[in-house]
Order: structure tokens, then sequence, then C-alpha cells
């Protein structure tokens, strides 16, 4: 018998996906169509319009959010597909409540009787009511609105479409002798098949894609992978351009300027003015430094191709191309002494995110306890995903246990390809006074290297971790900002050393491969010694202006595709050739003419379409609540609790600028960011 303090929720079969959730879908319709017959405009209240569906939406919470988690992780593609078709149902829905004049008008109305609602509910009502009139209700006649969702419903479907597209993407092999392969580790060249000419087969995944780019010594060997994987998923590129369009034109049809307009007018950013404006001044003190770094980068091209003389194959010119640059970081790591290679053998993957989540559950006083294998018969979507029961450990809460949090971190075929964080069950009192406890998603897509039998983690993955412990149904500048600060915590020295343990350490096994690669020889440190990691760490400035250049870069984009000044500008916008060109600009190097980089950019049919400026965001805010709340003490209970109590626990209860701006006692501004840069601003 389970001993469990709340059940998990179990899988559901994938025929039954879209029968529950068209089940659903009539019952809540049902609702809708009852209140206008049975509520006049003038009794329209909290109460009777929109609690009725607060609470029918708590019920049907979980399966809704099943589809979802098996929409994005499932490796079954036929219940993927399920999944899929149940979310459009349920979206299809919300697409005709928009429709429905006379409960929008209800709603409306319900708000002007809000005096006795406690401040939750009154800024749920008022969020959804300013939905609804910045979707031009009250002021718009019906053929229009009308107009809009049947657009906003085609435009989902491309999303759907595009996105499936890049989850599913399959680009066969390329094959290469293994001479053109040098550079890689020999066990990595042999895992590759070969063909009936003897070359190897390298199929087209972002693991095979990394290592060759970062490894391959053959520049033609590098050149050949990147432009085919820069330029997949070309029927991707019409579905971009049509949506762009058809989310441009919908934002006017209702009365906004653009896209970004109308999103931003949910969210913390104050303008599509603002946001342009951050960028621009951001770009404007990063783009020396980041030159100035560039010219390290130049010099060791340089170098290498006067080592080899101007007949070598590998590196025959001087210019730095952008299938350069993951492998001259590598030799720059390596005359700098950061040794990526090292650093991951003290990074076994099941010990190290182990450690990450001890140390993470502790500062914030929760403890964790993993929920044996046999309890999760039934109830998860892949053997990957690890699940813990959390615990509050905090003085008032003497040990309540609090949700469930759940790990799947591999990469598998037909799941989705980034980082993110899912609610897998939300947390809500039930009409009988009890409460159903949060269970939450840390969805990776990491693919580790395997040394001697173990897989070990890259520390690009650690920095993941940190950041993907925040939540949602905040702003996305908020949620973002949170991640941003807590990836800080991947480049303390100390957090480092603790949450290390050479893999040798994990498993006889382990141990016994290493001594026979190793004979004679020491067995290494138990812990990931200072000297290894503190180059890296005094480099991190010099990193982040890279990676704070592309991020620019990709919200320029997004800002340009979704806030044009005309829809006519949009319309003679070639986007394939702007987006080459701002990724040239924040790299320096030559434009990759045949890339087409906007057809995998997910996070623009992912929600974060006019919103990919958060990043940015987040890093000036992140940074801000690091420096303000941890540098000083990273591990201090009165920090952490400070760091809970007066941003975590508020969720999207409250509006979070006020919440960020009360925690840090002023508006936050860029100083905190370009100081972590080394970037001094004139007094």
């Amino acid at each position: 018998m389970s001993t469990l303090p709340q059940p998990l929720l179990r899988i559901v079969a994938k025929d039954d996906l879209v029968p529950i959730q068209k089940r659903h879908v009539a019952g809540r319709r049902e609702i809708v169509e009852n209140m206008m017959k049975t509520v006049s405009i003038e009794d329209a209240t909290f109460d009777n319009i929109y609690a009725p569906l607060l609470r029918y939406d708590d019920s049907t919470l979980n399966d809704t959010n099943m589809n979802e988690t098996l929409k994005y992780a499932s490796p079954d593609a036929e219940a993927q597909a399920a999944a899929e078709e149940a979310m459009k149902s349920w979206s299809d829905h919300f697409t005709w409540v928009q429709a429905q004049e006379k409960f929008i008008q209800m709603t409306i109305a319900a708000g002007e009787r809000m005096d006795d609602l406690d401040p939750e509910s009154r800024r749920r009502l008022e969020k959804r009511i300013e939905y609804f009139k910045r979707l031009g209700h009250g002021s718009l006649d019906a053929a229009t609105r009308k107009a809009y969702n049947d657009t906003r419903r085609e435009i989902n479907d491309l999303c759907d479409e595009m996105n499936r597209n890049i989850r599913l993407y399959d680009g066969g092999n390329l094959s290469f002798a293994d001479a053109e392969l040098d550079g890689l580790e020999q066990e990595d060249v042999e895992r590759y098949e070969k063909d009936g000419t003897g070359k190897r087969l390298v199929p087209l995944t972002r693991a095979n894609y990394t290592k060759i780019m970062v490894s391959a010594t053959n520049s033609n060997t590098r050149r050949t992978l990147h432009e085919t994987w820069t330029s997949r998923l070309p029927e991707n590129v019409a579905l971009f351009r049509k949506i762009i369009l058809l989310r441009d034109e919908n934002a006017r049809r209702v009365g906004f300027k653009s896209d970004a307009e109308l999103c931003l007018s949910g969210r913390m950013a104050k303008s599509t003015e603002w946001v342009e404006q951050l960028l621009a001044d951001l770009k404007a003190q990063l783009h020396e430094p980041g030159r100035v770094l560039f010219q390290e980068t130049e010099a060791i091209k340089a170098a290498l191709a006067n080592k080899h003389g101007q007949d070598s194959e590998s590196d025959a010119e001087t210019t730095v191309q952008s299938w350069d640059l993951a492998y001259l970081k590598k030799i720059k790591d390596r005359e700098n002494k950061v040794d990526h290679k090292a650093i991951s053998a003290y990074l076994p993957f099941k010990e190290t995110t182990a450690a990450i989540l001890r140390n993470i559950t502790k500062y914030l006083q929760l403890r964790l306890e993993p929920v044996a294998r046999e309890e999760l018969v039934g109830c998860i979507w892949s053997d990957d995903v690890d699940v813990w029961a959390v615990w509050d450990e905090s003085a008032e809460a003497k040990g309540q246990f609090v949700g469930y949090f759940y790990g799947d971190l591999l990469d598998r075929p037909n799941k989705y390809k980034h980082n993110q964080t899912v609610e897998l069950q939300g947390s809500f009192l039930r009409e009988d006074g009890s409460r159903q406890y949060p269970a939450a998603i840390l969805m990776c897509s990491f693919s580790p290297d395997v040394v001697d039998g173990c897989k070990v983690l890259q520390h690009s993955n650690l920095i993941t971790m940190y950041h993907g412990n925040h939540g949602y149904r905040v702003c996305i500048e908020f949620g973002e900002a949170i991640g941003t600060c807590m990836e800080n915590f991947a480049w303390l020295s100390d957090e480092l050393q603790n949450i290390s343990c050479h893999y040798v350490y994990t498993g006889d096994a382990y141990k016994q491969a290493w001594m026979e690669r190793n004979p004679g020889q020491a067995l290494p440190p138990r812990e990931l010694p200072a000297e290894l990691i503190s180059e890296m760490i005094d480099r991190r400035p010099k990193f982040r202006i890279g990676y704070y250049l592309k991020q620019l870069s990709d919200a320029a984009f997004d800002m340009a595709v979704h806030n044009p000044k005309t829809h006519k500008d949009l319309e003679d916008l070639d986007e394939t050739k702007l987006f080459q060109d701002l990724g040239a600009q924040s790299s320096f190097v030559p434009a990759n003419r045949l890339s087409i980089p906007q057809a995998t950019f997910s996070h623009l049919v992912s929600g974060y379409n006019s919103g990919y400026y958060a990043y940015v965001c987040s890093n000036v805010f992140g940074e801000e609540i690091f420096q303000s709340n941890f540098a000083a003490d990273p591990t201090s209970t009165t920090a952490w609790n400070r760091f809970r109590r007066q941003l975590l626990q508020y969720g999207g209860s409250k509006d979070q600028t006020e919440i960020l701006e009360e925690f840090l006692g002023r508006p936050p501004t860029t100083a905190s960011l370009l100081k972590s840069l080394g970037i001094v601003q004139p007094a």
C-alpha cells in the first residue's frame, strides 16, 4: 500500500486523452452557456461569473497539464499527437469563449463590484478583464472580434505545426572518413557506424553537432556539418513568415500598432519603446568589449593558419567563420588552462543533479525524499524520470508536505529539444477545504558524455539546472530573473566543489575502468580541485559578454518581426537575411547565408513571441537580485529566507514589478549587470 502524502498523477492512456479533454470542454462550455442564460449583466459578480469557472478549471487542471506534459515529453509519437489534438480542443474552446460577447460583458461588469474581494481574487479578475479589453471587447464590432479569433486559431495551428517539425526532426546522417573526424576522442568516433564505403555515419543531432564543432580539427568537416545543421527544417521558413504576418495583422485588427505592443500590455516591460531602448543601450555598452575579445579569437585563428601553412586544408584561411567559433574557444580555454573535459569528470550525472537539488532545497529550508521506483509505475512517461516528495523544514511549517518535484533531464527521440519548467499539477484549495499540492517538472534535453561507462555533465548543464528552478504563472521577465539569479551559483567555487565528486568514486566498475586506462597512477581527488575551475570562473565576465551579445541579437530579431512600423514594412522584410545579419554583428564573423535560424527558433512559436527580450531583462533583474541579496554570503539563511518570502512565495498573486522594487528598495537598473561584466560606467 502506498504511503505517499498525495497520490501521484497517473499517465492517461493515449486513446483516452482526446475524449477526456473534449468532455472537459463540453462541461466548461455548459457552465458558460448556463451563466449567460441565468445571470444578468446587472447582477454579475466574481462569485457567480468567475469563481465557477476557476473551480471547474481546478478540477480539470490535472488532465490539461498531463496533455501538455505528454505533448512535450512522451516517447510515444502517437501519444504526443493525441495530446496535441486534445490541447487544440482546449485552445479552440477559449477562442469560442472570447466570441461570447454577453459573457465578456458580464465579466467586465463583475469588475465594477470588487470591493469585498480578497486581494488575490481581485487581481485574478482584474487581469482577466484587462485581457478582454485588450482584445477590443467593448470597443470593436462582432465581425472584427470574430476575425481576430479565427486568425488566432490559425496562428495556434501554425505554431503547433512548426514546433512539431522541430521536435520530430530527423535529418539522417552525414558521412565522414575517420581522418575527417580527427580531434574527437577515438571512442566517440567508433560509436558512429560505418557505411558501405567505410565512412562514419554521423546522425544529425544537437549532441553530435556540438561535439564535432568543438573538437574536429578539420575546418571542412566543421563547415559541412555547420551548414547542414543551420539550414535544417526549410519547411518552417514559410510557416514562420505566415505566423508573423498573421500576428501583426491580428494585433492591428484590435487596435494595437504591433504584436509586441499587444503582448507587452500584460508584462513588466513598460512599452515597446522601453524594450528597444534597453536592447540598444546594452548593445552599445557590450559591442566594443565584445569586439576586443573577438580579437583574441582572430589571433588564435591566425596562429593556426601560420602553423599549418597556407596549403593546410584544415585552416587555410585566417578569417574566422561561424563554424570556427566553438573550436577556437576550446583552444582559447586550453591556453587559459580551462579543461572542460577534466571538469566534467567531477560531474557524474546522477550524483551531480542530486547534489544541486539537495543544496537548493537546503538553502530554501526544504527537504527532498526520492519516491521509490515501484511507486512510479504508471505515473511517469519515461524511465528517465525521477520524482521527489518535497517537505518544508522551516520552523513555522514543521515538516509539512508541499508537493512533488520531477526531473526529466535527458534527451530522447520526440522530446522537446530545449529546457523548461513545466507545471504537472497546480496547487489550489478544493471546495471541501483540502489542498491539492503542486507538482513541477524540470524538463531538459541533456546529452551527457560517457566516460568509462559513466554519464558526465558539462558545466553548461549545471547552469541550466540552476536556472531551471524557477516558477511559472508569472510575467516572463520575473520568472526568468529568478532563474538568472540562480545561475550565479553555478559559478561559485565553493558551490561547485560541494556538488562535485569524481565519477571513479560513484561505482566500482567506473573505478576499475579508470585504473585500467591509467595503470600505476593514483586516483584523482574526490572533490573538484579549486585550481581546475579558478580560471574558468575568472573568465566568466568575458564569456558572458559574448553570450549576452547573442541574446541581444535574438531579442532584436524578435522585436523586428513583431514590432514593425507598418504591416507593409513586415511584408517587405527579408527576415532570413535580417537574422543572419544580426547574428554576424553579434559574433563578429561573416554572415552564414545558407542558414535559416528562424526555422528552429522555437521560443517564438512557444509563447515567447515579442518576449525574448525577457532573457535580457532577466539578466538585468537577476543580477540586481543576486548582488543585493546573495553576493556577500551566498548561503546565508537570512538571505535565502528573504529570497523565499519576499520574492518567491507570492507567485502570480501580486504585481511582479512591485515585488521586485520592494525587494530591491528601488527600481532596477543595468548597473549591477555591467559591473559583473567588468564594464565601468562613467560617473
